[in-house]
């Protein structure tokens, strides 16, 4: 699958691919604005982006896909950064570290976090959305699990489990805070996840060790 993070310097294929990606999302995301969820179909959005259905189905399996498709590349940046901190943190430890660094990767762009913003009305605004987006959750918390079972040196289950589906609940009303701000930036997406996760791992207003 081809993304639009600017990880390494992609050729001019991948430059094109990543191109057409970010269209047939922002055809999408227009449509689904101006009509609704129900009423969009996915010719419209190939339509919108100036291609045939064919092609619309060689980079998405349906109008779901194409809208949390930028959800599913947030999760891939969220964990190539997670994977880059130090061993010797503990997975909250770290994800938090990881979040407040976000403001400064390139994959944390305007256009990138106005997209989220975006997404995040549309998944509030559309129940049949919301479902699909939240079996996708479900992946990613499983993700996030083991990654911090083994960051922690434990086996994967319930401790791990636990853990992630409490961080991912924590930044999905941190993320529904910040869609709704006037002026919803890089800065203030970070600075609320993180106050999220703090204060799950400070319930009683602890100190975090």
């Amino acid at each position: 699958m081809v993304y639009d993070t600017p990880l390494a310097a992609p050729g001019l294929r991948e430059r094109k691919k990543a191109g057409l990606r970010r269209e047939l999302i922002e055809s999408a995301l227009a449509l689904i604005e101006e009509q609704g969820f129900d009423a969009t179909t996915v010719r419209q959005i190939a339509d919108r982006a100036e291609v045939s259905t064919r092609t619309f189905n060689r980079y998405f399996g349906s109008k779901e896909d194409v809208v949390l498709a930028h959800e599913d590349q947030l999760m891939d940046d969220l964990m190539a950064e997670l994977e880059r901190r130090p061993a010797g943190e503990g997975p909250l430890a770290a994800l938090r570290a990881t979040i407040r660094s976000l403001p400064g990767h390139p994959g944390w762009d305007g256009p990138r976090l106005e997209r989220l913003r975006r997404v995040q009305a549309l998944l509030r605004d559309n129940p049949p959305l919301m479902g699909a987006n939240f079996a996708r959750w479900e992946q990613r918390k499983e993700r996030l699990a083991r990654h911090f079972a083994e960051r922690a040196g434990t086996g994967f289950g319930f401790e791990s489990r636990l853990l992630a589906s409490t961080a991912f609940a924590a930044i999905g009303v941190a993320l529904r805070e910040w869609a709704g701000l006037p002026d919803p930036d890089a800065e203030a997406c970070a600075r609320l996840i993180d106050r999220a996760l703090r204060t799950i791992n400070e319930p009683r207003g602890g100190q975090e060790t």
